[in-house]
């Protein structure tokens, strides 16, 4: 993902989520909000409870990969993705189907598996 689609800054991460609207799966909880550019930007947070860092950073890049198949950047939104306590590392098609249907909820699949 390139570096102008993160969300980045802690003020950003908080913006969305505290204006955003929250939509949520057993695993996964997607806060989204308008931005003002003319694409749109993820933020992925995974709680320290989740595990140790090579946990952590592999839950972060199972979520960037589905992201990156399945997600339409051209709307101009933020998306702040975390990662809830029952996250499977083990389990990335159960991974990929949750994402997939928050996805349909905000209307925001990609056009290659329509």
């Amino acid at each position: 993902m390139k570096v102008e689609n993160r969300v980045k800054k802690y003020s950003d991460f908080q913006n969305v989520i505290n204006l955003g609207e929250p939509i949520k799966s057993p695993t996964l909880t997607l806060y989204f909000l308008k931005n003002n550019l003319d694409h749109s930007r993820i933020g992925i947070s995974v709680s320290k409870k989740s595990g140790n860092a090579v946990i952590r950073n592999k839950i972060k890049r199972q979520i960037r990969a589905i992201i990156s198949k399945e997600m339409d950047l051209s709307k101009p939104l933020d998306y702040v993705f975390i990662a809830r306590k029952g996250f499977d590392i083990n389990d990335f098609q159960k991974t990929r189907e949750d994402i997939k249907q928050l996805l349909e909820k905000v209307g925001q699949t990609s056009e290659e598996d329509s």
